[in-house]
C-alpha cells in the first residue's frame, strides 16, 4: 500500500485569503492519504477531503478545537465523517487490506525533561492552546486535560498493538512520540514538552508511525518503526502575499507529494 502523508496544512488560515487554491495536490500512485492533524478548523477537514480521489484517514489536532469545547468538536467531527470517505480516528482502528491504521490526537504527558509539574506549569503560561480549547462546562483546557486525553490514547493504543494482526501496523498521532522528532534548533527547550512525549517503548510494535505537529519533517527509524512527519506549518507571508504562488511556507522540506509504503 502506497500512502500519502500530510499534516499541519491550517486550511482555515490559508482559505481565509486564498480559496481557490488547491487544498493539496494528490500524488501519483498513492492508494491512500493520511492527514495527521491541525488540518482545518472543527469538522472543516471532513468537506474539504470529501470528493478526494483516493481513501483518507485523518486523526485531529490541537487547531481543530480551537474556538470550541474539545469533547465537542471531537463528536462534531465523527459525526460529520460518518458515511464519508474521510475515515476520522480518534481512538479508533481501521483496516485497509493487510494493513491496519491507530489513530488518535495523542497530546502528551509533560514528562519529557523529568519534571511534570514545571512542564505543565510552562505549557500553561506559553501554549495557545490552553487559552484557545474548552474543556467540559466551558473552563479552559489545561494541560491536566490533555494529560487526561494522553493517557487515554496510550492505553487504548498499548491494547491495539497487543492485538494480533497479520499484516502491517501503522499508527497515525498528531503529537510526537520520540525526542527524535526534535529540530536541533529547539534542543532542550522546555515547549518541546508540550509537543511530544517520549513513546519509544512502543515504537517496535508498529511498522510505520506518522505524527505532525512539530512544524519540521522527520523520517527515521527506532527498532521494527519507520517515523515520518511531514508538516506544512503556516504561510509566512500569508498577509503580504499578493497570490498564492508567492507563498513561503513555515517548514520549506514540506513534500507535497510525499509517499511511503509501510
Amino acid at each position: 500500500m502506497r500512502v500519502q502523508i500530510a499534516s499541519d496544512l491550517h486550511l482555515d488560515a490559508l482559505q481565509s485569503r486564498f480559496p481557490q487554491r488547491p487544498l493539496l495536490e494528490a500524488a501519483a500512485g498513492a492508494d491512500l492519504l493520511v492527514l495527521a492533524g491541525d488540518i482545518h478548523i472543527g469538522a472543516g477537514a471532513v468537506d474539504a477531503f470529501a470528493d478526494w480521489p483516493v481513501p483518507v484517514v485523518y486523526v485531529s489536532g490541537n487547531h481543530e478545537a480551537y474556538g470550541g469545547e474539545y469533547a465537542q468538536v471531537v463528536a462534531a467531527i465523527e459525526q460529520r465523517s460518518a458515511g464519508t470517505q474521510v475515515h476520522y480516528l480518534e481512538r479508533r482502528a481501521i483496516a485497509f487490506g493487510d494493513t491496519r491504521f491507530l489513530g488518535c490526537c495523542l497530546w502528551t504527558d509533560y514528562e519529557l525533561y523529568g519534571d511534570r509539574v514545571r512542564s505543565m506549569d510552562y505549557a500553561r503560561k506559553v501554549n495557545s492552546d490552553h487559552a484557545a480549547i474548552r474543556a467540559r462546562g466551558g473552563d479552559a483546557f489545561g494541560p491536566e486535560e490533555a494529560l487526561a486525553e494522553h493517557r487515554r490514547a496510550v492505553a487504548w493504543l498499548e491494547a491495539e498493538l497487543a492485538k494480533p494482526f497479520d499484516g502491517k501496523t501503522v499508527v497515525v498521532t498528531h503529537h510526537g512520540v520520540s525526542p527524535d522528532s526534535i529540530h536541533p534548533r529547539f534542543d532542550g527547550h522546555p515547549v518541546n514538552s508540550g509537543f511530544l512525549s517520549d513513546l519509544r517503548r512502543l515504537l517496535p510494535r508498529a511498522d510505520l508511525w506518522i505524527h505532525g505537529h512539530v512544524h519540521d519533517s522527520f523520517d527515521y527509524r527506532h527498532g521494527n518503526a519507520r517515523v515520518v512527519a511531514n508538516p506544512r506549518g503556516y504561510a509566512l507571508n500569508l498577509a503580504s502575499a499578493q497570490g498564492a504562488e508567492q507563498l513561503q511556507w513555515e517548514n520549506a522540506a514540506f513534500d507535497p507529494a510525499c509517499v511511503v509504503e509501510p
